[in-house]
């Protein structure tokens, strides 16, 4: 195998590519990369198992081959090259890396010994927009639980019926749901539970541009095709829980406030709160909300009064501030409104100027603290 390329562009597939590789495994090849030169196109994977990525990016390939490389080592050895056009060859169970004032030399494993990666069949292929899909991505996985005796819940619901396809992820404290206009799926799959890993890394590849992404479903895994970057994934096993029944559906009280004014009180007022709990508490009076909290353990308390629009009874609230925040981070307009009822219910959160069918989170109140 013998092939060059710039620097450059080796190094920034490398980065991309050392989010899937496990920096410790019980499986030492999963630490390694895949390396194939095929006809004028370099092809490097790496997978956990779980996940596997193939980035292809145009290539001087002199002669073909494959080769597992250790993947830290290349990428450290490739990130502090000077810019120059790199030749690699293999002899015998080593690679050489040649620059223009010196080389290196790494021993190889063969490429047989590396996972068979899943197999892209584009024939299968419906491509979408990939803005509506990194902005479901952005505002969804937040909410993904990491409880793994509810393998379900670790996940994001991908729904792709009807005339929206939306997605959903809740750990059971909090809850986020994104729907957009669906054209392209509707009604061809069932509902699909996604790791919210292969999600995140997806909206890190797509711009905000209005690019295509390629989906294809699987029996057991998705598939992305961005173009040079392929992710690959399996999929959560379901059922996922009935989510709906936990979104009341009528709420007597309204709030609305300055978004980011309540963000910024809320972190303010936190810091005294219990390091396990992170309750605050929020009072509601006509036209003004209480934000408080005491610490025992330090011997403090914080309080502060914003003004709001708020015409409702009088009630006291429990909240974790960082669900809080979290759910505020992902709320675009600068007023956001609170429909609540009781102590002990559900909470919906949505922005004033999006309609809540397409996006709506669920935040559940704590047990306020005597």
């Amino acid at each position: 195998m013998k092939f060059s390329l710039p620097k450059s562009r080796l190094s920034n597939y490398l980065q991309n590519i050392l989010q899937v590789v496990p920096s410790k495994s019980t499986l030492p090849i999963l630490t390694n990369v895949l390396v194939e030169a095929l006809e004028n196109k370099l092809k490097i994977s790496a997978t956990d198992l779980d996940i596997s990525i193939t980035a292809s990016m145009e290539c001087k390939v002199v002669k073909k081959g494959s080769v597992s490389l250790p993947a830290r080592i290349l990428f450290e050895i490739i990130r502090e090259l000077p810019e120059s056009d790199i030749s690699f060859e293999t002899t015998a169970s080593r690679i050489e890396i040649k620059i223009p004032n010196g080389s290196y030399k790494i021993a190889t494993v063969s490429p047989e010994d590396y996972p068979k990666l899943p197999a892209v069949n584009t024939k299968k292929e419906i491509k979408i927009t990939g803005k509506d899909l990194v902005s479901m991505v952005k505002k969804t996985t937040f909410a993904c639980s990491d409880d793994e005796t509810r393998p379900a819940l670790n996940g994001v619901l991908w729904q792709t019926k009807g005339d929206k396809m939306q997605m959903v992820a809740t750990d059971g404290h909090r809850l986020a749901r994104m729907a957009v206009e669906n054209k392209k799926l509707k009604g061809m799959y069932d509902d699909v539970i996604v790791p919210p890993k292969v999600l995140n890394l997806l909206a890190k590849f797509l711009d905000e541009a209005d690019s295509e992404v390629g989906i294809i479903f699987g029996e057991n895994n998705i598939i992305f095709n961005l173009g040079d970057i392929v992710l690959t994934s399996r999929l959560i096993e379901g059922p996922y829980p009935n989510f709906e029944q936990v979104i009341p559906a009528e709420s007597d009280k309204k709030l609305v406030i300055a978004k980011d004014e309540l963000a910024r009180a809320v972190r303010r007022v936190s810091t005294l709160s219990n390091a396990l709990t992170h309750q605050v508490k929020f009072q509601l009076k006509s036209g003004s909300l209480t934000l408080s909290t005491t610490n025992a353990d330090v011997g403090g308390e914080g309080k502060e009064v914003l003004e709001c629009d708020y015409n409702g009874d009088t009630v006291e609230l429990g909240y974790n501030a960082n669900y809080i925040n979290d759910i505020l981070g992902k709320i675009d307009s600068n007023d956001t409104i609170f429909e609540l009822s009781s102590p002990v219910a559900a909470g919906l959160v949505y922005a004033t100027d999006t309609p809540k069918d397409d996006f709506l989170c669920l935040i559940m109140p704590l047990r306020l603290a005597e």
